[in-house]
């Protein structure tokens, strides 16, 4: 999974424009069996600008035409949500309305379904997402919700910086802070790398809880890609 995602930053890092990265996150969540995917922008739970997306034929103009997106339980999940989240966490979690019953079978019927969404939370209300999904009945590939997030939680940072935006640095990092995360990288877990520094599990727990909260992001894997992408570790 980090070999991936190493990948992935190593390529995005080559890449000079925001469409040719597009590509290439495209056609890396397209490896993982998700054809379709949607970059938008939304606040106070309506989609205000969509800078890219990638659909069966008359999906989109049906979505924009028919105001999908005032009930699209995604669309209103999203604004509380914190984490990546399945479209079928998202639905069981609200009482669907029948009109929204009618519009997740719609997708279905057009070859939008078992999707999941990452949040990327703005300033307000507002929070961009990128949603990807399938366009038949199989199953989403198990286990693999960590490493699309990686993936995607790249592709926003290389973005910012080919738009200009500031990155945290991580500069505030302890040395021990970044012994962890380092190894964290390398896939080990807490009671391997306490057994390598010669501290308890709950010493490395510390640090890595410490390392996620200044990076600003919400799991180790996120916590590796910035760690990459802003020089804090190597690949």
């Amino acid at each position: 999974m980090i070999a991936f995602i190493e990948d992935f930053i190593s390529s995005s890092g080559s890449v000079t424009s925001a469409e040719a990265l597009r590509d290439l996150y495209l056609d890396a969540v397209e490896s993982e069996g998700y054809q379709n995917a949607v970059f938008a922008r939304t606040r106070d739970r309506r989609v205000v600008d969509i800078p890219w997306m990638r659909f069966p034929n008359g999906y989109a103009d049906r979505y924009v035409t028919s105001g999908w997106d005032q009930i699209d339980p995604v669309v209103q999940f999203v604004h509380s949500a914190r984490r990546p989240f399945a479209w079928s966490d998202a639905c069981g979690k609200t009482k669907l309305s029948q009109r929204q019953k009618a519009f997740l079978a719609d997708c279905r019927d057009m070859g939008v379904h078992s999707g999941i969404t990452i949040p990327l939370h703005g300033p307000g209300t507002d929070v961009d997402l990128i949603s990807i999904s399938l366009r038949d009945e199989r199953g989403a590939p198990p286990n693999r919700l960590a490493m699309i997030y990686g993936l995607t939680f790249q592709y926003r940072l290389r973005l910012s910086e080919l738009n200009n935006e500031k990155l945290s640095s991580g500069q505030d990092l302890t040395a021990k802070e970044i012994e962890c995360l380092k190894w964290c990288k390398e896939g080990k877990t807490n009671w391997e790398i306490g057994e390598i520094l010669s501290i308890s599990e709950k010493t490395v727990e510390f640090h890595l809880s410490n390392t996620i909260r200044k990076l600003g992001v919400s799991n180790r894997i996120t916590a590796v890609v910035k760690g990459i992408q802003t020089g804090i570790i190597s690949i």
